[in-house]
């Protein structure tokens, strides 16, 4: 299961990469919850949602995947995240730490964690 949830995370990635919305979509399930630091989202609507309220303020935003870690029956993603804010100016650099559970080759639950000491005690939670 680790190997096969650690593929449909990469697959996520890889659609996000090539802008390929309807690959990306097609990877979750139809409840998906999807939780980054800001707040909960749910079904695949939400994740479009929560995707949008966080890109919007950016002028620019580039979001990379640098790790995919087997963390039990979840996936342990290590987000690297560099943008400048459109109307601050601000930039930011910052790593993310994003806990996925996968069903049946579909994303059921995304949890965003600031530090990966956090993440990795949620992704050994049953």
């Amino acid at each position: 299961m680790a190997q096969e949830g650690i593929d449909v995370v990469r697959r996520l990635f890889a659609a996000f990469d090539a802008q390929d919305w309807e690959a990306a979509l097609g990877l979750f399930d139809p409840d998906v919850e999807w939780s980054p630091v800001e707040g909960s989202y749910r079904g695949p609507e939400g994740v479009v949602a929560a995707m949008a309220d966080w890109t919007e303020p950016w002028d620019e935003h580039v979001v990379e995947a640098e790790e995919f870690v087997d963390a039990s029956d979840r996936v342990l993603a290590v987000i690297h995240l560099t943008g400048r804010g459109a109307a601050s100016g601000m930039e930011i650099d910052q790593r993310f730490f994003q806990v996925y559970e996968v069903r049946d080759d579909k994303i059921v639950r995304m949890i965003e964690f600031v530090t990966r000491a956090d993440a990795l005690n949620a992704a050994a939670q049953p």
